[in-house]
């Protein structure tokens, strides 16, 4: 029962946490029928926000396949770089023909580069004269360098060239600075030869936009003397549009974010993926200089060549691209060490180092088409229409700006210029948004088609929605996410800082407590977000089993007081006076929230598990929180649950459930497991699920995990015998009967099928209780008197046990089998429990290595703090 003063709180304290000035637009993802639904929805309506219901159809719909999946602009531009040593008339027909289409169709700049002393590039000796050729026959187009290598350069003579070329186009010069690879260039400029490149290009960036500005730059005459340069003439624009040409040195794209230049790069020895952790870092660069990423441009070179059919463009496209990448020494050397059969030569540090003469023909052939097929498929702008347009889509998602068309690597200058047209087309569909289906209502769909502003959901829903490349993108658009219900890893918050700028905020609180409670600006940096500070007129208290307060770090039950407790349950007074108590602290009552958590130094609450998901199993009280984070801690495993299943009425078992992409070993998951944790608190199961199953509110289902199947045993090598034997003993004979007996009962007993010899018992999920009952079973079944209860614990493995009830069976001096095992002769002490599983050596003990999962990290710290408020616990 909700009062007035609870809403009226309830509102007070989500003004504190939710931007609403102006109101935005809010998307509900909760059922309607569930209480938490109605109270936010009353808060955002009298708050001005436009909200979005989801029917209960939709709301498990997180995209509804492919999508329009950004509205970022694309720009396009031509990039020019050419191999041709030889002779002829025509040798830029390609640029001057290439500028000129683009002009026309929506281009909106050329490239062209620095290259000197090869034929690789060799066209290209200064850009700022094919860039003034350029620029004498278009109109729209931006005459870029692509790049101006400016440790070969005085800066002076750079700004004055550039700005011949601002004023033949009317403002229309861009220029990108690259520090230069090649050591025989710097023939043109030797004080400025590797490595002190690098920071001749960083010093030239201030240099040359001051010289642009007309700011004086002083230079020093031959004597030592200062001359204060001003250049002529001066340029139509005030600011000359700056890139820094990157590749994949992280510092080379923070320091483009330092000294506020646009970006060029390629996917010359990086994938999409390295692009995209680069553009995280250089964007963070530019915010740690006051600067705002989307000021900023991220130009991508791409080879390129658009046909009708994919096929077309492969074969097109093959050829020339090979002889291009064979003029690449560099490149080749660079493939050669990622190609699987050539490995880099022992003592080879540096790809410049390799010497290429060391491959045999055939190989230096297949590296090319390696090459080729990684660039075709992976890291160019090939195929089709429509394929270019998906690799746009790609591009836009990791924050790519401009795609530049390199198109001049040797196919024939008809066919590029024939070329041009498909790609005309993949320029002019690119920025044009497909409208969403009319009957999409997922919600990828609904935050894009509503604009919304602000999303709240589980954390198992927000894990949903960042597998979802279309969701991903739609959520990049939400500005406020508010996360609860649930605990919160710091893995999750981190994948979220890579998809989106929002703010995350991590939200608790209970029903009985007018939703929530306490919230906290959630980080990346922890394994499990802590749930923060209470919301207004509300206090957190952490006590004991007799309700006294704790000290600072010290596991206790969480307790609510203050203007948020609720009435109670209606008609449910018993209940009622259960979990709803005098509040000794502060005036009114406290509510008992059943969550076991600890208080930090700071006042904020750090949530440890459920007090309720703790479970009586033979005797020992297991808090199953310390069992998933074992099994989080595994390689492989994102998110864990176990639960006590009753499946086979008496039988109470422990089931592990795991999410992974692939079967996680499980019996080195068992001896893992047992370094960290008692025998007892192991798994009888572990079943692999996809994904976990879901309540309406995007919680994890406990009741709905499937029970698991019927196991086959794992098939053991079969070692073939020394010699035949000339005689099968009797006792042999009896032994394969009683063998084929146990492993009837034990799988009846333990629900596994297909049981060979060397199996155990206990690794097939057996425990003391099974114990018992595969013991009578076996004594009563096969006459075996003189088998005792201990025998089972002393002979796991079935073919030794099997032996032994041959020996007691057989009759008096026959042969008693003894354990074939080091794990099967343990025989003292005897308990009435599982013996703990040997150690296998291809698992590192926990403390050798660091859990790969943070959300397990912080859960297995708490472990030891839990058990021993367990054990203070009474039984």
């Amino acid at each position: 029962m909700v009062e007035q003063r609870n809403v009226v709180n309830f509102f007070c304290g989500m003004d504190a946490v939710v931007p609403h000035d102006p109101a935005g637009t809010w998307l509900a993802v909760t059922s309607l029928s569930f209480d938490i639904s109605v109270l936010e929805l009353f808060y955002t309506l009298a708050r001005g926000f436009k909200v979005v219901l989801t029917s209960d159809e939709d709301r498990g719909l997180i995209s509804k396949g492919p999508m329009p999946l950004s509205e970022q602009h694309m720009a396009f531009s031509l990039y020019y770089w050419g191999n041709d040593d030889g002779v002829g008339r025509d040798k830029y027909r390609l640029l001057l023909e290439g500028a000129k289409f683009g002009d026309r169709h929506g281009f909106c700049a050329v490239w062209t580069p620095e290259r000197h002393f090869h034929a690789f590039g060799g066209p290209y000796p200064n850009p700022s004269v094919t860039g003034a050729a350029v620029a004498a026959v278009t109109e729209n187009l931006a005459v870029r360098s692509g790049s101006v290598v400016s440790p070969l350069h005085h800066p002076a003579r750079i700004a004055e060239e550039w700005a011949v070329i601002d004023n033949l186009t009317n403002g229309r010069a861009g220029l990108a600075l690259a520090s230069g690879w090649q050591p025989d260039d710097f023939v043109l400029r030797p004080e400025n030869t590797p490595p002190e490149n690098k920071a001749a290009v960083i010093e030239n960036i201030s240099q040359i936009r001051d010289l642009w500005a007309g700011r004086p730059v002083a230079f020093p005459r031959k004597d030592g003397t200062m001359f204060d340069v001003v250049t002529q003439p001066r340029p139509v624009s005030k600011e000359l549009p700056l890139w820094l040409t990157v590749a994949g040195n992280p510092q080379t794209w923070k320091d483009a974010g330092t000294h506020g230049c646009n970006v060029l790069t390629h996917l010359l020895g990086q994938s999409i993926g390295d692009v995209a952790e680069m553009i995280r870092l250089y964007h963070a660069s530019l915010r740690e200089a006051g600067r705002d990423p989307k000021d900023f441009t991220v130009t991508l070179m791409l080879h390129s060549y658009i046909a009708e059919t994919r096929e077309a463009a492969r074969e097109t496209a093959r050829g020339p691209m090979r002889e291009y990448l064979r003029s690449a020494a560099a490149l080749i050397k660079q493939y050669a060490w990622a190609f699987p059969a050539f490995k880099r030569p022992k003592g080879v540090n540096n790809a410049f180092d390799l010497d290429l003469d060391i491959l045999e023909p055939e190989d230096l052939e297949a590296i090319l088409d390696f090459a080729f097929e990684r660039y075709f498929t992976e890291s160019g702008l090939f195929g089709t229409v429509e394929d270019a347009l998906g690799r746009t889509e790609q591009l836009k998602r990791i924050g790519v700006g401009e795609i530049a068309c390199l198109i001049d690597y040797g196919i024939p200058v008809d066919t590029v210029l024939e070329g041009l047209r498909p790609l005309a087309e993949v320029v002019k569909r690119a920025n044009v948004a497909p409208e969403l289906a009319a009957d999409d209502f997922s919600i990828a769909a609904q935050i894009l088609r509503h604009g919304v502003t602000h999303l709240q959901c589980t954390p198992s829903m927000a894990r949903m929605i960042a597998m979802n490349d279309e969701a991903r993108f739609a959520l990049s658009k939400v500005d406020h996410l508010f996360l609860g219900g649930e605990p919160l890893p710091g893995a999750l918050v981190e994948e979220f800082g890579r998809v989106t700028g929002a703010t995350v905020t991590n939200m608790y609180g209970p029903t009985e407590t007018t939703i929530w409670s306490s919230t906290e600006d959630a980080r990346g940096t922890e394994g499990v977000v802590n749930i923060g500070l209470p919301l207004a007129n509300q206090q957190l208290y952490v006590l004991d089993e007799v309700q006294q307060p704790v000290g600072v770090g010290v596991p206790g039950e969480l307790w609510i007081g203050g203007e948020g407790v609720t009435r109670g349950y209606w008609g449910r007074e018993d209940l009622t006076a259960e979990r709803f108590v005098a509040n000794p602290f502060h005036p009114g009552r406290m509510y008992r929230t059943g969550d076991l958590v600890r208080r930090r130094m700071d006042g904020r609450i750090d949530f440890i598990g459920r007090v309720d998901h703790q479970v009586k199993l033979r005797g020992y009280r297991i808090e199953l929180g310390e069992i998933e984070a074992v099994i989080e801690a595994q390689p492989g495993v994102s998110q864990a649950v176990v639960v006590a299943r009753e499946d086979t009425p008496g039988d109470l078992r422990l089931v592990g459930y795991y999410a992974a992409p692939a079967e996680v070993d499980e019996g080195a998951l068992r001896a893992a497991m047992a370094r960290g944790l008692p025998v007892f608190m192991v798994p009888a199961h572990f079943v692999r699920l996809d994904a976990f199953p879901l309540t309406p509110n995007k919680k994890v289902d406990r009741k709905a995990l499937p029970a698991p199947l019927a196991r086959r045993a794992a098939p053991k090598p079969v070692e073939a015998p020394v010699s035949a034997p000339e005689a099968v003993p009797t006792e042999a004979l009896d032994a394969t009967r009683v063998e084929a007996q146990i492993a009837e009962i034990w799988s009846t007993v333990l629900g596994v099928q297909g049981l060979s010899g060397r199996d155990n018992f206990f690794e097939l999920g057996g425990h003391s209780l099974l114990a018992v009952q595969a013991h009578r079973a076996i004594r009563d079944t096969l006459g075996a008197k003189g088998l005792s209860i201990t025998d089972i614990f002393r002979f796991p493995v079935l073919a030794d046990l099997a032996g032994r009830v041959a020996g007691l069976t057989v009759g008096a001096g026959a042969p008693v089998r003894t354990p074939a095992t080091k794990r099967a002769a343990a025989v003292a002490p005897v308990a009435l429990t599982a013996p703990e599983p040997e150690p296998k050596t291809d698992i590192a003990a926990p403390e050798a290595a660091a859990p790969l999962n943070p959300r397990a990290q912080m859960r297995a710290d708490l472990m030891a703090r839990r058990r021993e408020m367990r054990a203070r616990r009474p039984a």
